[in-house]
């Protein structure tokens, strides 16, 4: 196979205790998530970075020092033209899991919203016509495929913050922006898709959320409300093949047909992880860990991999949910 065959996706799972210095979590290893994609550009033919959401742990709540931590790692792939996207998770919105102004309006619309994003060529637009941009999509091109990435702000159903109105505009929008593009393959990102998959006895499937190592798709994750939500608006649109989420911790896989149309969605979250011999105070903040998702067009095969970037050896993490390939499509 030739090195022009496949191009990589980055997927930043959860960063708020990196930013926010909590549960184990430093920014050393955001430092070193940003630090690999940038070194590995070229010879991992990097074509994008999603980010999860939960970028930071206090949103709007009058720390900005974390959203100054957080934008000055992410800006640094701007140096370097690597398209990226970010998600907005309930710690990201102000009060937490809240869609509704202010939301957003003093942290991530002021370091990513749209009068930041917009002087990028990849950068689509936005719903609304503020600097909101909690709700976007992103263009790039990789291997001669023409891709669209959709974010979808953190909006609950069943929650107290919920906002039925809010929903019902974004996802007719949603619709739209997908219609328009129809002919590009689609990508939607929200930071609640899935949750961790749950054996009969209603136990985590292989310690998956807070232990490495026991992990396997053996069962599927089921939806999050909103997961539930969005995906039953999705799979009308045939060119929607791929959806990514965070929020709960751990990883999750399902795999959807509608009338012959095959969605996949992932879960990949490690901010509840802990450290061996798993005893008290262990946490570690999620570790640096990261996905790397490798699509091989000529083959149409999708690899997973997830790995902590170290200046010394990664740390990988190899269990049947981690490391595993899968058709791209079908």
């Amino acid at each position: 196979m030739s090195n022009d065959e496949f191009f990589q996706i980055v997927v930043l799972p959860d960063t708020q205790y990196y930013t926010s210095l909590k549960h184990g979590g430093t920014m050393t290893m955001f430092e070193d998530q940003i630090s690999w994609i940038r070194a590995n550009k070229e010879s991992s033919k990097i074509a994008y970075v999603v980010h999860l959401g939960d970028m930071v742990d206090h949103g709007d709540d009058n720390n900005q020092i974390e959203w100054l931590r957080a934008k000055t790692e992410m800006y640094k792939l701007e140096q370097d033209s690597i398209p990226y996207g970010v998600a907005v998770g309930n710690h990201d919105q102000t009060p937490y899991g809240n869609p509704s102004s202010p939301g957003t309006n003093n942290g991530y619309g002021v370091y990513f919203g749209r009068n930041h994003m917009e002087q990028f060529s990849w950068y689509g637009g936005a719903y609304g016509s503020s600097n909101n941009s909690d709700n976007h999509y992103d263009l790039f091109t990789a291997n001669g495929i023409d891709f669209i990435v959709l974010y979808l702000e953190l909006n609950t159903p069943g929650s107290t913050e919920y906002s039925a109105s809010i929903e019902s505009a974004v996802l007719n929008w949603a619709d739209g922006i997908l219609t328009t593009y129809s002919d590009r393959k689609a990508i939607i990102v929200s930071h609640s898709l899935l949750g961790r998959p749950i054996d009969a006895n209603g136990e985590s499937i292989g310690y998956n959320d807070t232990r490495p190592g026991f992990g396997n798709n053996s069962v599927a994750s089921n939806f999050t409300n909103q997961g539930q939500v969005i995906y039953d608006r999705m799979k009308h649109h045939n060119n929607v093949f791929l959806m990514l989420g965070g929020h709960i911790s751990g990883e999750g896989f399902r795999k959807d047909n509608y009338n012959g149309h095959i969605i996949k969605s992932y879960l990949s979250n490690y901010q509840s992880r802990r450290n061996a011999p798993y005893t008290v105070n262990d946490r570690n903040g999620g570790n640096g860990l990261m996905r790397l998702m490798r699509f091989d067009t000529s083959n149409e095969v999708l690899s997973i991999r997830t790995f902590a970037p170290r200046v010394g050896p990664n740390i990988l993490e190899e269990d049947d949910d981690s490391d595993f390939t899968q058709p791209l499509y079908d």
